[in-house]
């Protein structure tokens, strides 16, 4: 890498990431910042993805005007708390996010954890002060419980009193951001090769592989050849956070790039300048489909993923992962980036597995044939949706599981009995019986015995198994003479 010299150093905008509690008004916050409306457009009104922004301070103090900051906004979701760990890694300065009618709750303490372990300076911005609820007291209260003592409480952590809602001290949010900023004396050289980290990465129908990078020194230009420790390549595009063509950018600005021969890891340092970064084993890729362990085993049901941008998949294979419903087990036999494709259908017929898209599109002849050849594909836009659908399906599952491991069958006639062998007519009352199931033999619901169904038949037609409400003649071998009224119950 290359080095740079003191002299070169000059000042660099600071990288804030914005972290909390679900639903304590971060993304609203960010809205307030950059006068936008991302809530009404993100599915849910939640973050599903990071996404950076480059901000101009508008401030009648000259030390602060027309001064930039770079901004994270952190999806809320808890199956994400794996990007919201790298945000914090990647900013120089955080905003934890406290809303004043609710005070501290699970992902406040969370996102603590995360700054506290990334070793980087944060202001608690108390918002939705202007709720009639709002008790920005005991907000300040229970931080002070979790170990956060705010200036005036005893401690030295900076804080503000906003509502986010009616951009009330949003203003001198931005100014306290800068004044942490000046304190840390964030510099950064503009004469060399540039140098960040990756922060989300997806597959463009029209222009392949994307990577969206934050540059925390160096400049970066068209033309520069770029790695990481998993991939490299060469910048043929670069947009801003607009979606503008550029053809150069500086610290810590957040850009698109296009140009790396497959998708870099999420949280990846990039360098650029032909610095060569690729390890002798490169970590999985997650453009490819990625090879797993396909079990046969009924209390498994097996998955393939498709999600939109790596940063989802990862967080969604974590969440599969956590969701061990009582015996029911999900296993991801594949995932990658990108829409459903005739490939992950036919590897979805071949291992009998389901397809889970997260917010990726299927064509409709694809969409028939899925349909037609019995594979079973379901999409979703929202996480909390996907997780609700798991554990209704591993209630469903495990409801059909149980059924089918049990069966139960009330003897109607006894035909014929040679040595221990049996032939005797009956219906199945519960579940169902197979050929070769072993079965207890009950009276009166005592056991007089047991036995083995050696064969059986419907219609006149020798069958694999009978289910509920059907009738049957059996077959068995038992050392017990079995009777009118007695049940046979699958052991």
């Amino acid at each position: 890498m290359e080095k740079f010299q003191e002299k070169n150093l000059i000042l660099r905008p600071p990288i804030v990431v914005v972290m909390g509690h679900i639903d304590h008004g971060k993304t609203q916050l960010l809205d307030a910042i950059r006068k936008t409306n991302v809530v009404e457009k993100e599915s849910g009104g939640i973050t599903q993805h990071i996404g950076a922004y480059e901000i101009v301070i508008s401030s009648q103090k000259p030390e602060y005007n027309s001064r930039k900051i770079t901004l994270i906004d952190t999806p809320g979701h808890e199956a994400f708390s794996k990007m919201r760990e790298r945000g914090a890694d990647i900013a120089d300065i955080a905003i934890l996010v406290v809303a004043a009618d609710e005070g501290v709750k699970t992902q406040t303490l969370e996102a603590l954890k995360n700054i506290q372990e990334a070793k980087i300076p944060f202001i608690v911005a108390i918002n939705k002060i202007d709720k009639p609820e709002a008790n920005p007291e005991k907000a300040k209260q229970q931080l002070a419980e979790a170990g956060v003592l705010l200036e005036g409480w005893g401690g030295k952590v900076p804080f503000i009193l906003i509502s986010a809602k009616e951009g009330k001290n949003i203003k001198e949010l931005l100014e306290l951001i800068l004044l942490v900023a000046d304190l840390e004396g964030l510099k950064a050289d503009k004469s060399v090769s540039a140098s960040g980290v990756v922060i989300e990465a997806k597959m463009d129908s029209r222009r392949g592989g994307v990577a969206t990078l934050i540059i925390k020194n160096g400049t970066l230009k068209i033309g520069d050849e770029i790695a990481t420790s998993t991939t490299s390549g060469k910048i043929k595009i670069l947009e801003n956070f607009k979606g503008e063509s550029i053809k150069e950018a500086t610290f810590s600005s957040p850009v698109l790039a296009i140009g790396f021969k497959e998708l870099p890891q999420i949280g990846e340092e990039f360098r650029a300048g032909g610095v060569e970064l690729i390890t002798a084993e490169k970590a999985a890729d997650v453009l490819k489909t990625i090879p797993r362990n396909i079990s046969t085993d009924e209390k498994i049901t097996n998955f393939i993923l498709k999600v939109d941008v790596s940063g989802s998949l990862e967080a969604l294979e974590v969440l599969i992962k956590n969701l061990q419903i009582a015996e029911q087990k999900f296993q991801i036999i594949s995932a990658s980036v990108g829409d459903i494709l005739a490939s992950d259908i036919q590897n979805a017929e071949a291992t009998k597995a389901w397809i889970l898209g997260f917010r990726v599109k299927i064509p409709k002849d694809l969409e028939i044939l899925a349909k037609n050849i019995g594979v079973r594909i379901f999409l979703f836009d929202v996480i909390y949706d996907l997780e609700k659908f798991f554990k209704e399906e591993a209630e469903k599952l495990i409801s059909e599981k149980d059924l089918e491991e049990f069966g139960e069958c009330l003897i109607l006639a006894c035909f014929s009995r040679r040595k221990t062998q049996q032939v005797i007519g009956g219906k199945i009352t519960k579940g169902k019986l197979k050929k070769g199931d072993q079965v207890k033999i009950l009276r009166n619901e005592e056991e007089l015995g047991k036995g083995k169904i050696l064969n059986l038949q419907s219609q006149k037609k020798d069958v694999r198994e009978v289910k509920e409400n059907e009738e049957a003649g059996i077959l068995i071998d038992a050392e017990v003479a079995i009777g009118v009224g007695d049940k046979l119950v699958k052991d």
